[in-house]
């Protein structure tokens, strides 16, 4: 999302707004995120994370398509940098109603007690990690991709969708026991049997 505000201004001028206005035009995008995020917090209780952060995902791709489309053809045709103004506004709601209200709860809801502080740690790190090495790097993307500068991007979303369809459980209104049980059969087909015990010894009293 970061990466539309980045642009977003660029796309605004070219589409003919004023540039006193483009900063208004620019909380406009970060107040469309705070309002996804307030819906993202009521629909989820009701179809689930993993519908929600497959749906952004995928509506993500979708409006990031677009979006590149429009940037290739802006002077091609007069209409299409407001196609462009729309597609950061649908690509800022998708993400805000999707990835952006789901990922910080994920550790939460597939991990137990013990393993929850240890799950944070390395979920922050990577976050972090993550957006510095993008921070540092989009200049040059931007640079060397011109227009097709969301490629990459759109590559991370479909990589996004696909791993959360296939390994990825839904944990709405399941315990933590089943929550691992389907995290284990998603990830590890081969071993569904759980484990196997030799030479069982059966106790039949345990009076001291």
């Amino acid at each position: 999302m970061e990466l539309c505000l980045c642009y977003a201004s660029s796309v605004f001028l070219e589409a003919g707004m004023p540039y006193e206005k483009v900063q208004y035009a620019i909380i406009g995008t970060g107040c469309c995120e705070l309002l996804t995020a307030f819906v993202s917090c009521v629909v989820i209780e009701r179809v689930g994370w993993r519908v929600l952060l497959m749906g952004g995902y995928c509506l993500m791709i979708c409006w990031g398509g677009i979006f590149t489309v429009s940037l290739c053809l802006q002077s091609s045709f007069p209409w299409m940098p407001y196609l462009a103004m729309s597609c950061i506004f649908a690509f800022i709601l998708s993400f805000g109603i999707g990835p952006a209200g789901v990922t910080g709860i994920l550790a939460m809801e597939l991990f137990d007690q013990m393993a929850r502080p240890a799950a944070y740690v390395v979920c922050g790190a990577l976050m972090w990690t993550m957006l510095f090495l993008v921070g540092l790097g989009f200049p040059f993307i931007m640079e060397g991709l011109s227009h097709f500068l969301y490629v990459p991007f759109l590559c991370v979303c479909v990589c996004g969708a696909i791993y959360t369809g296939l390994y990825l459980p839904e944990t709405k209104g399941k315990t933590f026991l089943e929550i691992s049980e389907e995290l284990h059969r998603l990830n590890l087909p081969q071993r569904t049997g759980g484990p196997k015990w030799n030479n069982l010894e059966i106790i039949q009293s345990t009076e001291v």
